[in-house]
This record gives C-alpha cells, sequence and structure tokens, in this order.
C-alpha cells in the first residue's frame, strides 16, 4: 500500500471525495455515523487538514432510511445513481470541481467498478490538469495502479483504523455528528436520474419508492450508452508552444533501433532536423539529444557525424528503459517548464504506461515523433507528433550545422565506458571484454532504479508486505542512483515497474488492454 505524507501545498487545501457505496460498502453493524470521521482521520494522518467534502453514490433503493440519515447527518450527500452511470457520474463530478478548485487539492475516489472505467480517460486528463492530488481506497487495495496515486487504503481497514483513533465508543461518535451538523449545511439527498434533490430522508425514500422515479429510472437504464470522455482527455496537437516553453530547455531521446536514419541520409542534418521541427512551432529554447540503440554494426562516419553536432550517442540494447530511466533522472535536473521529446516506435505500450505515471506526477509539456501512426489513443498526453521520415525530410542539405567547439561523446551503457573518439568507441564495441559483458548480462543491460520494492526517503510509510517504504513526494531519487542492483534478466516492463513511484505492485497488477470510446488504450 502506498501513503505519503501530505506536500505542504496539500496539507490545508481542499479534499474532495467519491464514494461507490455499491461495491464498497459499510460493513454489517457498523455506524454510519462514523464514515466521515473514519476518512478525515485517515487523512489528517498523512498530514491532510484542509476542509472535506464527500459524495456517496450508489443503488440506494433498498437502503435503510436510518443508515441515510446517518451519513448525511454528518455533511454527506447521498445520492442514488444508477450503476452503470456511476463511472460518467464520478467522472462529470470531478470535472467540475477542477473547474471550480484550481490546485493544489486532493481528489479521493473509493470504488472498485470505476478502475476499469476512469483509469484511462483520468490518467490522461491528470497529465493535461496537473497539480491534483489523487488518493485511491477499495475493497482489495492498491487498485488503478496505472495512475499516479500518493496514498490508497483498503476500505475495511480505513473504516476500522480511522474510526479507532476517532472514537469507538458511541457517546464520542454522537458528539462529534452534532459538531458536523452545527458547521455544516442542510442534509441533502439527490437522485441523479430524477434530477430530485431533498432536504430530509423521508421525502428522498418516498420519492425513492414513488412510481415516477421507478419509471425514470429503467428508462435512464435502458438507454445507457458507452460516455464519451473525450473533451477532457484530448488536446489541440501541433499547435503553437505556450509562452513558458517557448525559451525552455528541451530533450530529446531518440530510439535508433525503431527509428533508424535512412540509407544514405547525412546524420549531421539530424539536430537541425529535429531542432527545425521543434521551431517551427515555437519552441526555441537549448536542445539535447541523446541517440541509443544496439550500436555495434554502426558506421563509424554515421556515428561521428551524430557527435559532430552536439549529439550524445549512446550504445546499449534495452532503449525503453534506459529512456525511462533517464528521462526521471532528467527532471530532477531540469525543473519545470520543459519539453520531453520522445523518438521511438516502442512508446506503446510499456514506456507510455510508466511516463504517464511520472507525467502525473510531475507535467513537462512532451512531443513525439515515430515512422507511422498509431491506430489509436496513447495514454500519454502529448501536444505534438511527426512522422520521423517526415521530420527527417524537412531539412536542407547541408552540413553547416557542424558545431565547431563541442567535444564528441560516446557511452557504452553496458560496460560504463565512455570515449571522446569514435575511433575508441567501435574498438571497444568490438572487443572481447564488452562482448563478455553483454554475455554475462544476458544479451542486454539493466539499468532500473532502487533496491526492493518502493523503497525511498522523506515522510511517508509503506505497507503491506514486501512493499517496504517510502516518504515524501521524492521518496525515490535517490534509489535512482542505485541503478545496477536490479537484476539484469528483468524485463524492461518489470524494470520499470521497480523504478517507478509505485514500485512493483504497477507490474505485478498490470490490467489487460482497455475499450475506450471504441479506441483500445494500452
Amino acid at each position: 500500500m502506498i501513503k505519503y505524507k501530505a506536500a505542504p501545498e496539500y496539507a490545508n487545501a481542499k479534499t474532495a471525495v467519491w464514494w461507490d457505496m455499491n461495491c464498497c460498502p459499510v460493513p454489517e453493524g457498523y455506524d454510519a455515523g462514523r464514515v466521515r470521521p473514519s476518512i478525515e482521520g485517515a487523512l489528517k494522518e498523512l498530514g491532510y487538514y484542509g476542509p472535506v467534502t464527500i459524495t456517496a453514490m450508489g443503488d440506494l433503493t433498498e437502503a435503510h432510511p436510518h443508515f441515510l440519515q446517518r451519513l448525511s447527518s454528518t455533511g454527506i450527500l447521498v445520492q442514488h445513481a444508477i450503476t452503470d452511470w456511476l463511472p460518467t457520474l464520478v467522472f462529470s463530478d470531478l470535472m467540475e470541481f477542477k473547474r471550480n478548485n484550481p490546485p493544489p487539492a486532493t481528489i479521493m475516489l473509493i470504488s472498485e467498478i470505476l478502475e476499469g472505467k476512469l483509469e484511462f480517460p483520468l490518467s490522461r486528463n491528470q497529465q493535461i490538469q496537473s497539480g491534483y492530488n489523487l488518493f485511491l481506497a477499495s475493497s482489495s487495495g492498491g487498485s488503478m495502479v496505472r495512475l499516479h496515486v500518493t496514498a490508497d487504503w483498503r476500505w475495511k481497514t480505513l473504516l476500522e483504523a480511522a474510526a479507532d483513533s476517532v472514537s469507538q465508543d458511541t457517546t464520542t461518535t454522537r458528539s462529534y455528528v452534532l459538531r458536523k451538523c452545527s458547521s455544516s449545511t442542510l442534509s441533502s439527498f439527490v437522485c441523479r436520474a430524477c434530477k430530485f434533490t431533498g432536504l430530509s430522508v423521508a421525502s428522498f425514500t418516498s420519492h425513492l419508492s414513488s412510481e415516477g422515479h421507478k419509471k425514470t429510472d429503467k428508462e435512464e437504464k435502458e438507454k445507457f450508452s458507452e460516455p464519451d470522455f473525450s473533451p477532457f482527455i484530448t488536446v489541440k496537437m501541433n499547435d503553437q508552444a505556450a509562452p513558458e516553453y517557448v525559451n525552455s530547455k528541451t530533450t530529446v531521446w531518440w530510439d535508433m533501433d525503431t527509428c533508424p536514419l535512412p540509407d544514405g541520409y547525412d546524420a549531421r542534418r539530424v539536430r537541425p532536423s529535429i531542432e527545425g521541427a521543434l521551431k517551427d512551432l515555437g519552441y526555441y529554447g537549448p536542445v539535447t539529444i541523446n541517440c541509443m540503440g544496439n550500436l555495434k554494426n554502426a558506421h563509424p562516419h554515421v556515428l561521428q557525424g551524430l557527435s559532430s553536432t552536439g549529439i550524445l550517442v549512446q550504445h546499449n540494447t534495452r532503449v525503453g528503459l534506459y529512456i525511462y530511466h533517464d528521462l526521471r533522472m532528467s527532471k530532477y535536473d531540469n525543473p519545470p517548464p520543459a519539453t520531453i521529446m520522445i523518438i521511438s516506435d516502442e512508446v506503446e505500450p510499456v514506456l507510455s504506461l510508466f511516463v504517464s505515471m511520472d507525467q502525473q506526477r510531475s507535467y513537462y509539456n512532451l512531443v513525439l515523433a515515430r515512422t507511422f501512426t498509431p491506430p489509436s489513443m496513447s495514454r500519454l498526453c502529448h501536444t505534438a507528433e511527426w512522422l520521423w521520415q517526415t521530420l527527417l525530410a524537412r531539412s536542407p542539405e547541408t552540413t553547416s550545422c557542424v558545431l565547431p567547439n563541442s567535444a564528441s561523446s560516446f557511452l557504452c551503457r553496458s560496460c560504463d565506458f565512455t570515449s571522446l573518439s569514435v575511433t575508441d568507441f567501435t574498438r571497444h564495441l568490438s572487443s572481447e571484454e564488452h562482448k563478455k559483458e553483454e554475455r554475462d548480462r544476458g544479451g542486454g543491460e539493466g539499468e532500473g532504479e532502487g533496491e526492493g520494492e518502493g523503497e525511498g526517503e522523506g515522510e511517508g510509510e509503506g505497507e503491506g508486505e514486501g512493499e517496504g517504504e517510502g516518504e515524501g513526494e521524492d521518496s525515490d531519487s535517490d534509489s535512482d542512483s542505485d541503478s545496477d542492483s536490479d537484476s539484469d534478466s528483468d524485463s524492461d516492463e518489470e524494470s520499470m515497474a521497480k523504478a517507478s513511484p509505485l514500485g512493483v505492485a504497477a507490474h505485478d497488477n498490470l490490467k489487460p488492454s482497455t475499450k475506450i470510446n471504441g479506441c483500445t488504450s494500452v
């Protein structure tokens, strides 16, 4: 389980909670009046002291009036909603909350079924509208691993543990309810199917048992259709750079294995091609380019041409893993605003998953290039995209882009070998020492991050079996320096999972593809 202490900007900020009562019900015999203090107690344990609004949603046609009254008496907004419509209603409410409450703020979702429906659109929206902290609670705990969260709970454990910290006796619970009633708005009950609002539990339950409600409820169920989240998860592509990115730094990671140079292409044209494409969109800041790939058969003339323009040339056989590792390390050295460019045909499905979680955590402008147009929407929210062939073709036939004062730089990530000479670099790649190192590594080097599962430093705590401890928003920064500690037999997916803020749970709990609006999200 993940539990990070509140960052300073969230300590007194507002928290909005949406609770799906269908799949996360109150345990039998549990006093519904203790739900709010339980939730608020869990938040306060992590340092969240701001105002909390709670919306409880579900099929309430069979709910006991006393139960509903106890919830409402503590200021919880009680809403009847058709089960199939719950994800749509929650997402709509969440977007309304973001419109009315600029960051910083915290969002908490208590549900099971929302996971499959909302994790893809919410992961994109959290990149588009960044700055919102996200909490999750579910009956099993650790849900929605494709979202960046700073805390999650098992619902039953939250109710029991947090309620214990408030009070176990009914006297204290009753006084808590009275304090809440005196300081909150009037009790409120809503039927989302009929747009009915009531101030008393009697009028609400009377409405739910009425023939008019039953008729509307049936009609709403029959006309249900999959929600269209596209207005909240799409961005205008290849638009001009936002003002904050015009002169900021751009860092490029280029996968030479999947996006190679065309035969006969002058390698010295790559940098001006990339910089020209960026300038066309108004990006005029400094550009750093890292090219990566299996370079053992690359021609020295090509490598020298690339390096002569200031491109860092790197040999490795696990490009996706190194892009993710270097991208995360780069964020520590280059705070936003800044732009990230990834040139690769293998962004989907694994790299996009882990980069999107990191983008939800700390947003950077993202642009992509690849050799094909993907058939479905990526979970990565990016503002520009090019076909690699088209991008390269835009540069004029010239070699005037050579940087006379740039020092050639070559790196072998398998052996941690560096050189300023292409001759020394190619000699190293053909050496027996290098070949042995790669054989020992199983044909590919693995530079993951962190020892153990989700360990780090700061101010929070990790819970659960084998999940270690981690604290604070930057809990994984030190683990990056121990990059060679992961087993080289790990797949890129496993190594990225260990490197991610969510630890190996991000790998162990990966779900199958999800269809959103006719498109398959990966």
